[in-house]
């Protein structure tokens, strides 16, 4: 699920009607250096226009949102607490955008029972579909299944998202509770399929349900319907079913008609290190890492030690491992092989 990130364009529209033109020039600027990621520089922006007593909410609301991308949690709370308070008008859009970052940094500092609360200060202005499900994963983690439960069946009530139903699910696999998330799985699947993407979404379903078959026919069905992305996951599930000549095949198809294909490669060194070709596999790493966006980068890296682990290379995936960790420092998977390359 998507954080609620840089929603920069309500933000426009407070500023409308201000006398104060060189305030509003510092804010814009704080805001283009937050869009940049250069979040020294958006604070220090922030920090003039409060100086100046100008936008005072929406200047701290920035702040906050630079506290919050360098960790800085208590700043952020702190920052996001005064754009509440420093509201001149009431706004309700304003005031929700605020309380979700609010909720969502006190989840990531792990004051849980406050981001419940400020979940539930949403739900006080009337039903959100996002409060609802987030306020139900910050009870999962909590251990409070019952709330949790509640507040997932609200969540879903008349959705056709099949985005939400799965990521409910993945929380309570994460939490290991994988039978009482089966349900919203279910509950997906009552939906009727009717583009493309609906049977890919499916076929993500059948997946987790290790219907490799049923996830075949799903994904089928939508390339019929020429949603080019299934080519990719039938590719894994052909994996899955342990048939690599046909994994390859829509991983090669799949390049064909895009340019940008990282997972693309990702998945034919997938299959050549199946096939025990691992300098094939290198080369394919090598090429999907010119495409590859940060989310694919990490899956390429991943599988560039793997293959220099199968060459019996352990030097290099050692030195490549430390790279991937100061990287991904908290990469489960990463972690959990540096702790075998430790031993070689």
């Amino acid at each position: 699920m998507k954080k609620f990130w840089m929603m920069f364009g309500c933000m426009a529209m407070l500023l409308s009607g201000c006398k104060d033109e060189k305030a509003d020039q510092i804010y814009e600027n704080g805001m283009k250096a937050l869009e940049n990621k250069e979040y020294d520089t958006a604070i220090q922006m922030f920090d003039q226009v409060v100086e100046q007593k100008q936008h005072l909410s929406e200047a701290y609301r920035g702040t906050g949102i630079a506290w919050l991308s360098k960790g800085s949690y208590p700043e952020a709370i702190a920052a996001f607490s005064r754009s509440l308070n420093y509201m001149e008008e009431p706004d309700e859009k304003f005031e929700k955008d605020v309380l979700f970052y609010l909720a969502q940094v006190r989840m990531e500092y792990g004051d849980i029972d406050k981001a419940i609360e400020e979940y539930g200060n949403i739900l006080k202005k009337g039903e959100d579909t996002q409060a609802f499900f987030l306020r139900g994963k910050a009870y999962v983690k909590k251990g409070n299944f019952e709330g949790g439960q509640k507040d997932f069946l609200r969540a879903v009530k008349d959705c056709e998202d099949y985005d939400l139903y799965i990521n409910i699910y993945r929380i309570y696999q994460e939490a290991g509770k994988e039978e009482e998330g089966q349900q919203f799985l279910d509950m997906a699947l009552l939906m009727e399929p009717e583009t493309g993407e609906d049977y890919y979404h499916r076929s993500r379903i059948y997946e987790y349900e290790k219907n490799y078959e049923k996830a075949k026919e799903s994904l089928l069905a939508a390339l019929k319907l020429e949603y080019q992305e299934a080519a990719l996951l039938l590719g894994r599930v052909y994996l899955d079913m342990e048939d690599v000549v046909s994994a390859r095949a829509m991983y090669q198809e799949y390049l064909a008609e895009n340019e940008n294909g990282a997972k693309a490669y990702n998945g034919l060194a997938i299959c050549d290190i199946y096939e025990k070709n691992y300098d094939a596999a290198l080369e394919n790493i090598q090429q999907g890492l010119a495409f590859s966006s940060e989310e694919d980068q990490r899956g390429l890296l991943y599988n560039e030690i793997v293959a220099y682990e199968y060459k019996l290379d352990f030097a290099t995936a050692k030195a490549k491992m430390a790279e991937f960790l100061t990287l991904y420092p908290e990469d489960e998977e990463g972690l959990r092989e540096n702790e075998f390359l430790s031993t070689r």
